[in-house]
């Protein structure tokens, strides 16, 4: 009787310390609405319907005063009905003429203009959510939040970090399209929104008086100002999902989605580069489906799979070694992206899905189709399946085949808290008339996220492939990483390992048989004296590879000795790199177009460089951001700089040009690289805008031209028009043409 009398005393314990905890939170309720009665969504608060709901006000600063009230007043308030969730946000602002309004195109960064962002955590959980934002142009933001942002021991994001950039999705994925509906609106009040987001865009629990986790960030610029609906510790972002607030009255339906996106394209591709004819001529039809198996399950099935529209890569100059990142743009793969990865991302990717539908040398191979079902299975089980068939190919330029493949990846993981465990399956397996008997790659991987205490998580995983024996045969890789942050102080501490036979070949794998110890340590300290600093900071990054037999190969360092960031925006810092290497075998570490080449010879050495990282107001007209860099590289010296310069005329034409230098001496020859990209876009409106991305290096003595002309009209989905060129730079007395193309897409999007 004691101990039953002890156990329940306990219980009651832990019941009134969660019901404080609980209490400590913002509680909301939603007004709700009969059907019919929806307010306009013109970005005019004024309809009756919102006075149904209660608005919200208390919101708390993170920066640039912690803890205090915030300077300027905001409103929120929720309203439901049996098909939409409405959001009305009213800015308050007392100098209504000094909003700064930097960005035009959906899904553009959100940091450096007068913003609002909400995350609701549809599930409850504390780990999971969808963020929907907008600015006072109107733009459509949008993305999804896995494991608070940490998922694959990718680390915290600071506040006010605007996204991943595309493609890169970690723990955020921005690159997720939900069709919703939002307007915006700036009066003498300051500046207003109202949001109408569709249940069936959203995946839930249905049911009566549900609870839903809730928070908002205001970005206030001109003072460089953010504030939240429920506080969130200097350090974490709102992706810090586990210290929402709660919206309570939710009454759900059961949701039945179906969307089909057809599309028709056309392109003519003139290829100089290539041995037979040169122009390509031809017409495409295909089908992207959407079905909600349940509110909480997505099945995505394509046909004739296309990706015309898709950004170009950003050029980049490789001085080392290993293998360069290139992200995934390819809208399809995506959705839910964070539920594939496992590994280390950019070193270790298990899954990586820029391996299907490209050939190593980055050209398109066509994808036959294919399904994916994404989402949870209940019980805090996320589930993700994908299938995909590619033709195969033959490379115009070397002749060779490439043979059709089938891809599968399964993926299982259980949530427990803030914690998770799971699994991967990865297969490639070659098929059709032209492929290699026992021609496959199949990679298998375990792994676990613990949050060990309240601000410190455990990542780790274990990985093996299998090939047949010409290929390698099999192998292992694994990592165990721990990170920890708070206001002032973050750090992280981890050890990986990859085998010289393991080989991910649906994956990403920088480099082969090694050993790596990697550490992290960073520091920021917003002084009180001095008003017009609003950060001091330094970190330092060290990363000890030996091989397999625990000889030191190479050492890599990154200092940030100090680091000011003054109030308004921006930031100035001395930074040091440092890096010893031993390579076995010569590598080339510059080639040009006309075959000269420079090579690095085996041996032992070390390398430093130092210099000063310079930007300005970012959210500015006129920005400007600059790295100089001088030191040694291998046995020689190296000088060079990164400089670059953003104009902003209103809100709709955004300009940047930029110039990275690199200018090295070595005993074994001398090389400049010069890497000039110009990126130009003009917004019509919100959903309207042309794009331009002119890249020129003189490497490969070539310049790029990508324009891009998107009239949006729900979720992503509309016409778009595509010019690509590329032009050989090293005699301008020849004919200069190496390729170019122009592709015409449209796509529309059917829901049921």
């Amino acid at each position: 009787m004691r101990t039953l009398s002890s156990l329940s005393i306990g219980a009651f314990v832990l019941a009134v310390a969660s019901l404080a905890a609980a209490q400590d939170v913002p509680q909301l309720t939603v007004g709700r609405l009969t059907d019919g009665e929806g307010p306009a969504i013109d970005g005019r608060v004024e309809e009756d319907a919102w006075s149904l709901a209660q608005p919200y006000s208390a919101f708390i600063q993170q920066e640039p005063n912690e803890g205090r009230p915030a300077t300027e007043r905001t409103e929120i308030r929720f309203l439901i009905d049996r098909n939409n969730l409405y959001i009305a946000v009213v800015c308050y602002d007392s100098a209504p003429g000094e909003i700064v309004v930097s960005e035009s195109r959906r899904d553009a960064s959100l940091t450096d203009t007068d913003s609002i962002q909400i995350l609701l955590d549809t599930f409850n959980d504390g780990q999971n959510a969808f963020i929907f934002g907008t600015n006072p142009f109107g733009i459509e933001y949008d993305g999804q939040v896995m494991g608070e942002g940490q998922t694959s021991g990718s680390g915290f994001i600071a506040s006010g970090a605007g996204g991943s950039q595309r493609g890169q999705v970690r723990g955020f994925n921005s690159n997720w399209d939900a069709d919703w509906t939002v307007r915006a609106h700036t009066s003498e009040r300051g500046w207003e929104a109202e949001f109408a987001i569709p249940l069936k865009t959203l995946r839930y629990n249905p049911g009566a008086d549900r609870t839903w986790g809730v928070n908002v960030m205001r970005n206030i610029r001109r003072k460089n100002e953010q504030v939240f609906l429920s506080p969130v510790p200097r350090g974490y972002s709102l992706q810090r999902v586990s210290v929402a607030g709660k919206l309570n009255g939710l009454s759900l339906p059961t949701r039945r989605d179906v969307k089909l996106i057809p599309y028709v394209g056309g392109s003519i591709n003139d290829d100089k580069t290539l041995r037979a004819n040169t122009v390509d001529r031809s017409g495409r039809l295909g089908l992207d489906a959407k079905w909600g198996v349940r509110a909480d399950l997505t099945l995505d099935v394509t046909v004739n799979t296309d990706f015309a529209q898709v950004e170009a890569d950003e050029e980049q100059v490789n001085l080392t070694r290993f293998a360069l990142f290139f992200p995934e743009k390819r809208g399809f793969f995506l959705e839910n992206a964070q539920i594939f990865q496992v590994g280390q991302p950019q070193a270790i990717d298990v899954f990586f899905s820029r391996r299907i539908g490209l050939s190593p040398g980055g050209q398109p191979i066509d994808i036959i189709g294919g399904e994916r079902l994404s989402g949870k299975l209940g019980g805090g089980y996320n589930v993700g399946l994908l299938n995909l068939q590619t033709d195969q190919a033959a490379d115009g330029r070397t002749g060779t085949l490439t043979p059709a493949n089938n891809f599968t990846v399964v993926r299982l993981q259980r949530e427990v808290g803030r914690s998770s465990v799971g699994g991967i399956f990865v297969n490639r397996q070659a098929v059709g008339d032209f492929a290699p008997a026992d021609d496959f790659n199949r990679a298998y991987a375990v792994d676990a996220a613990w949050q060990a205490t309240e601000n410190g998580k455990l990542f780790a995983f274990l990985a093996r492939t299998d090939s047949p024996a010409a290929k390698g045969g099999s192998d292992y890789a694994g990592r165990v990483y721990y990170s920890y942050a708070n206001p002032v102080w973050s750090s992280a501490r981890g050890y990986s390992q990859a085998g010289d036979r393991f080989n991910p070949e649906v994956g990403f794998l920088q480099r082969q048989a090694y050993r790596r110890v990697e550490s992290r340590y960073g520091f920021a300290y917003q002084p009180k004296r001095w008003p017009s600093i609003r950060r001091f900071a330094s970190s330092l990054n060290y990363n000890v590879y030996m091989d397999l037999e625990n000889r030191l190969e190479s050492t890599f360092g990154h200092w940030h000795v100090f680091e000011i960031q003054p109030r308004q925006g921006g930031r100035i810092a001395l930074i040091t790199d440092m890096q010893q290497d031993r390579p076995r075998r010569p590598f080339t570490v510059y080639q040009d177009v006309a075959g000269r080449l420079v090579v690095i010879p085996p041996g032992e050495y070390a390398s430093w460089n130092s210099g000063l990282e310079y930007e300005s107001d970012p959210s500015a007209p006129v920005n400007v951001a600059l790295r100089s860099k001088n030191g040694k590289f291998y046995d020689g010296d190296h000088s060079g700089w990164d400089v670059s310069l953003g104009v902003r005329l209103g809100a709709r034409l955004l300009s940047s040009a930029g110039w990275i230098r690199d200018d090295i001496t070595l005993p074994f020859g001398r090389f400049k690289t010069d890497l000039v990209p110009i990126t130009v876009s003009y917004s019509f409106t919100s959903l309207a805008s042309l794009q331009g991305l002119i890249q020129y290096n003189k490497q490969t003595s070539t310049i790029s031209s990508n324009i891009r002309l998107a009239l949006l009209d729900r979720s992503g989905t509309g016409l778009f028009a595509v010019y690509n060129d590329r032009r050989d730079t090293s005699d301008l007395t020849s004919e200069a043409l190496l390729g170019r193309s122009f592709i015409v897409k449209y796509t529309r999007l059917f829901d049921f």
